[in-house]
């Protein structure tokens, strides 16, 4: 709480979150929280509980009175993370932080992910937030859509008290209830900040008309300034469009409201700086966004010497001469983000020890091996013939390998066979010895296990 509340905007406060008492958000599934990043403490869902009983009920008055202890255990582990890792920039409670009040009354900030209709099917995304997804990649049906024209009445009580609203999708420009909320929105006048997330895919005479009558800001998800990157991991985006788009938008809101949401995996992550440089060069703000899952796309799954390699190129970055209080901003966002790299550097480094220590050798993989095809041979598994092929087999595989994939080879290959001991044998021989099938098994062992996912419980458990 020290460190965090040093780099708050608007000064240090007593509660890590104030969230709860200021921030309502529905998502694609119908379900009331108080969060993007807690979906898992639901408040209530529309369309079987109203508005206001999901708002003033009693789930959300447990979970303010954990917030009040600043108790993050009631589904904030997000937030717990990025606490535990000294990574504040970003967090989704710094916004509601403007308010930092704990009286109940109606949100000051509302967010509506509403639908998951969108046009591109991002390598990091799930149908979850993409239709596109859902239809191609994982082959199932649409998502059921919750919000019909009796949300938005409900909404329309609450939309006057709002100071904050935000749309996210899918592509909100793609989502015609957002539209119909825009429509209530200048019916009333309001003077409510709005927020759009968008892909940047999407900007129809339609769109300009809203973005020039209400208070917009624009955040674009923008994840590298290589256009054959950026289109490989925003799969259906033409990075040129997108591009040109993000320059009519700056424009569309007067040089003021631009931000770019970043990204980094392990594909982009040394595009960090250079779109940083693009955000000051716009005055623009950068969001620089985290991935905790696919797993294999994440930067806590790289090993230590890859993330110092990381770290090091991060900290010879030259930025281009900036100014003013967002690329003030932006810089700060990205050294923290670079320390929280640090973090994972010496959590990574502390399990690759304790696995090679406990990595068998060459010499006592082979013994192993040795052991298990007598133990074979006696049960009538194998052939005296299917050992000789084995052994063999088991020795020529790694003579193409690096020494570093070699000492992994052979210490997987024999913690596997300890492990699974006759059994790893019989399934190899189940339709008769196939030298593909074993080959194909055998090289696995010089891939890297997943020792990093101890990591970062840790990291989440201090």
């Amino acid at each position: 709480m020290d460190e965090f509340n040093k780099v708050r905007y608007h000064g240090p406060k007593k509660l890590a979150c104030y969230n709860p008492f200021v921030n309502l958000y529905f998502n694609s599934r119908g379900q009331g929280v108080v969060c993007c990043r807690n979906q898992n403490t639901v408040l209530g869902t529309y369309p079987e509980n109203p508005i206001k009983e999901i708002w003033f009920g009693d789930v959300a008055n447990k979970l303010r009175e954990h917030l009040l202890h600043n108790d993050l255990s009631m589904g904030c582990q997000y937030c717990e993370h990025q606490f535990n890792t000294s990574r504040f920039y970003g967090l989704p409670s710094m916004h509601a932080d403007y308010y930092s009040s704990t009286k109940v009354t109606y949100p000051k900030i509302i967010e509506l992910e509403l639908s998951n209709t969108c046009n591109l099917q991002c390598v990091m995304c799930s149908g979850i937030v993409s239709s596109s997804i859902r239809k191609w990649r994982e082959k199932l049906p649409p998502l059921e859509s919750h919000y019909d024209d009796e949300f938005v009445r409900q909404l329309s009580e609450f939309l006057p008290h709002a100071k904050e609203i935000k749309f996210y999708g899918g592509e909100p420009f793609l989502i015609e209830t957002y539209y119909k909320i825009w429509d209530k929105l200048l019916s009333i006048n309001s003077k409510a900040k709005l927020h759009v997330v968008t892909n940047g895919t999407v900007l129809s005479d339609k769109v300009r008309n809203y973005l020039k009558k209400l208070n917009f800001t624009i955040t674009v998800s923008f994840d590298a300034l290589d256009k054959k990157l950026f289109e490989s991991i925003r799969q259906g985006a033409d990075f040129d469009k997108v591009k040109k788009n993000i320059d009519e938008y700056n424009v569309l809101l007067g040089g003021k409201g631009l931000s770019l949401s970043l990204t980094p995996m392990k594909m982009n992550c040394k595009e960090v700086p250079r779109v940083i440089d693009y955000c000051n060069s716009m005055n623009a703000t950068i969001n620089l966004s985290f991935v905790e899952n696919p797993a294999e796309l994440a930067l806590w799954t790289m090993s230590s010497i890859e993330l110092k390699e990381l770290e090091i190129f991060y900290n010879s970055y030259k930025f281009a001469a900036y100014q003013g209080v967002n690329a003030e901003y932006n810089i700060n966002a990205f050294r923290q983000f670079v320390n929280q790299i640090g973090v994972y550097i010496r959590n990574n480094r502390e399990r690759e020890d304790e696995f090679f220590q406990n990595l068998k050798t060459e010499e006592e993989c082979l013994s192993i091996v040795n052991n298990i095809l007598d133990e074979a041979l006696l049960e009538n598994v194998i052939f005296e013939s299917d050992r000789l092929i084995i052994l063999k087999t088991i020795k020529d595989v790694p003579e193409s390998f690096t020494s570093f994939e070699q000492q992994l080879y052979f210490g997987n290959l024999a913690g596997f066979i300890e492990k699974h001991g006759l059994e790893s044998i019989k399934s190899l021989m189940t339709d008769g010895l196939s030298l593909f099938k074993l080959t194909d098994k055998l090289v696995s062992f010089s891939e890297m296990k997943d020792i990093y996912s101890k990591s970062y419980q840790d990291i989440n458990n201090p």
